[in-house]
């Protein structure tokens, strides 16, 4: 048997099997039942009475005790797995021990060298799966809420203790209770599968089962945390209870949400009556990139988790004890493998071990090959090679045809997206780093944080008393800063909607803030100061709220500010027509670029702070060397004042608003107009680019927001 750490053993359990007893196991101890005396040498001996699962890596059977202290299990689950190489799986039998709170029975390790036995609570209700499939309809979306603050508690668990489970699924979600009791799950099979999968020469890169496989373990995204893929598969699960429907049917799906994130189908969800909350929570489950996932532990911290929900039981208890006869698929490299050989109509199938229990639970139906292939997106455009099953057999890919999936429930957004709620002309737009969300500010004086995806507002931030003139997030998208004429500084806690700290002004001037209006804020690269520019510009401490740095001699209004990546040069645009670059350590004046012939409404640094982007009112953006000073691109294009600008994340776009109604896409290197976005019947007041550069947002004065696709 492979090395196991030592603390794993306590879980082992002495066993033995009588000479011809037929399929009885017995297992020693040492029990100590008071503290005067000796621990006393026990037995219980455990009987096998039949199979209750099997797959292709194991059997599942139930025995039961028939002499002997059972510790109040008569029965259990033991699960049997066939190993034939050196395998080390004792990084999930550490979890099983380390997880499993009920020492004293369950579970339990007995191994052979050929074999691995896995004691586990017998829980008659079954799975999740099973459960779901007896009911005529969704499960109710008060009881889906009981479910996943369950799952995510024991995920958040295992995450903070530095496992990930890599397989979870309906079938992995066993049932200690259920309706008409209170709901009471827990998370089954900790890998052992697919640690032994891995020895006997049958893994792919990709870990779990098809359906709960992220898109990153499909190489359509950059690679990120396995406790990721968990969060991933969490928000099927989530999902798929609440519609029973799978969210997308098969990879060449997968793959188009990545490409276009806004075809999430959303709408299953509210054709199924889920609150707004609870489609943004699956929404942050299942963000398309690892790294904009929402973790376990920030899940438990949603708002949908204690958000009051109606509560209207439909589902009913399970009417059956036996296991049902439909097959399910484990492993993604069995279906690859059935996938490229399977011709018929039919959905290919096999068996295998599903959960602690053995109950065989069904998967949601399998497209067909010649669906599969039919949406798979080609190798040239995932820049990966193709897949290759156990058989050496390649499946080929076809380009993606979006048009073809003929899903009445799903949304095809087509962009600009218009997003509305405020009353009053929209003055600031902002992304989140993240990219979930979008923040607007108003003269209506309140700022909306908005769903990047849905286009749902996920918070309406109110406590200004006047016009809200600038938003901006903090570098880890937890906190908005916005700026007002009221003269106030807001910093809210986007979770709790709370205001966390108002700054201070310049009380030199006033007592009670900023003697002038706020202009314009922002954060620096590592979120300690925030800009503030009102008669002057003060660089505060986000912490303290104390004033770190006073930029003076400034006597015309500053009308934005932006820092530098390296966050030691601070731009700002200003009524004397012109851009100045601050040292942020001294405050002195690093640099004075003059060369607009009207006041700047905005300043911009390129992602490699070579070149900061102005905007005036003499209807021209000007590209600047923050070296030199010199002058690098004049954009002229625009028939009235801009009013804002933004690089794009890579430098090679700039973006710019006017009062013209439109914002217009300018290529950074040869000031060349790439698009021109016309739709606002209104000055557009603020542009600003999405993280990954494939949306732009705009706001107006016809107090709406767009968001444009800026890929053409």
């Amino acid at each position: 048997m492979p090395t196991i750490p030592d603390w794993v053993f306590d879980s082992k359990l002495e066993t033995h099997f009588p000479p011809g007893g037929k399929y009885e196991t017995v297992h020693t101890y040492y029990e100590q039942e008071s503290i005067s005396q000796r621990p006393i040498k026990k037995s219980e001996h455990w009987q096998r009475e039949k199979k209750i699962g099997d797959g292709g890596f194991g059997e599942v059977w139930l025995e039961r005790c028939t002499k002997g202290n059972s510790h109040g299990h008569d029965v259990r689950a033991i699960k049997q797995m066939e190993v034939r190489r050196q395998v080390d799986y004792g990084r999930e039998l550490e979890a099983i021990a380390k997880f499993s709170h009920t020492k004293a029975c369950l579970p339990a390790i007995q191994a052979t060298e050929a074999s691995l036995f896995i004691a586990m609570e017998y829980l008659e209700l079954g799975d999740l799966q099973d459960y779901v499939l007896a009911q005529s309809q969704p499960l109710p979306e008060f009881e889906v809420q009981r479910i996943m603050s369950q799952i995510l508690e024991g995920l958040d668990l295992m995450h903070e203790n530095g496992y990930a489970h890599r397989d979870l699924k309906p079938n992995n979600i066993l049932l200690r209770s259920c309706p008409p009791n209170d709901w009471w799950v827990k998370i089954a099979d900790f890998g052992i599968s697919k640690r032994i999968e891995d020895g006997l020469g049958k893994s792919t890169t990709m870990k779990g089962t098809f359906g709960y496989i992220a898109p990153e373990l499909f190489g359509f995204t950059p690679k990120g945390t396995p406790y990721a893929v968990d969060n991933w598969a969490a928000g099927e699960i989530m999902f798929q209870i609440l519609t029973k429907q799978p969210t997308f049917e098969h990879p060449g799906l997968v793959f188009n949400y990545v490409q276009t994130p806004n075809i999430f189908p959303s709408n299953q969800l509210l054709a199924n009556e889920i609150s707004q909350p609870g489609v943004e929570f699956v929404l942050s489950l299942m963000h398309p990139t690892p790294a904009g996932r929402i973790s376990a532990k920030d899940a438990l911290q949603h708002s949908w988790i204690d958000q009051p929900l109606p509560y209207t039981r439909k589902s009913a208890p399970l009417a059956y004890k036996e296991a049902h006869s439909t097959t399910s698929l484990d492993s993604v490299t069995e279906q690859l493998a059935s996938w490229n050989t399977i011709k018929s109509l039919e959905s290919p199938s096999a068996s295998a071990p599903n959960s602690m229990i053995g109950k065989s639970a069904s998967s949601n139906p399998i497209k067909p090959p010649e669906a599969f292939e039919t949406f798979i997106p080609s190798t040239e455009e995932l820049k990966t090679s193709s897949f290759h099953t156990s058989t050496n057999e390649t499946v080929k890919f076809r380009p993606v045809q979006h048009e073809k999936r003929k899903s009445a429930n799903t949304v095809h957004t087509i962009l600009p997206k218009t997003l509305r709620g405020h009353y009053g002309r929209v003055t600031s737009v902002a992304f989140s780093p993240d990219g979930k969300l979008v923040a607007s500010g108003s003269t209506d004086q309140s700022v909306k944080v908005w769903n990047t995806i849905t286009g749902a507002i996920h918070k309406t931030l109110e406590g200004h008393s006047r016009w809200v003139t600038s938003v901006v997030f903090s570098p880890d998208s937890k906190f908005v800063a916005s700026g007002s004429r009221d003269s106030t500084v807001n910093v809210w806690n986007i979770l709790t909607g709370d205001i966390l700290r108002k700054l201070a002004g310049d009380m030199r001037e006033s007592d009670s803030g900023y003697s002038q209006w706020v202009t314009s804020t922002a954060f620096s690269p590592d979120g300690l100061f925030l800009a503030c520019a009102a008669e002057d510009i003060t660089l505060q401490n986000t912490t303290t709220g104390e004033i770190h740095q006073r930029i003076a001699g400034y006597y015309n209004p500053s009308n934005s500010v932006a820092f530098s990546p390296d966050g030691i040069l601070l731009a700002s645009g200003s009524d004397d027509n012109t851009v100045k670059l601050w040292n942020t350590v001294t405050g002195d004046i690093h640099k004075v670029l003059d060369g607009h012939s009207a006041l700047v409404n905005s300043v911009a640094f390129s992602p490699d702070g070579t070149l900061v982007a102005s905007g005036s009112d003499d209807n021209t953006v000007k590209l600047w060397n923050t070296m030199t000073g010199a002058i690098h691109q004049t954009l002229e294009g625009h028939s009235e004042g801009v009013t804002s600008v933004a690089f794009s994340p890579n430098g090679k776009s700039v973006a710019s608003g006017s009062d013209d109604n439109t914002v217009k896409i300018w290529t950074t290197r040869t000031g060349a107009l790439r698009k021109t976005l016309e739709g606002h019947s209104g000055y557009v007041t603020s542009v600003a680019f999405s993280p990954n550069g494939r949306l732009v947002a705009s706001g107006s004065m016809d107090q709406t927001i767009r968001l444009w696709n800026a890929r053409f």
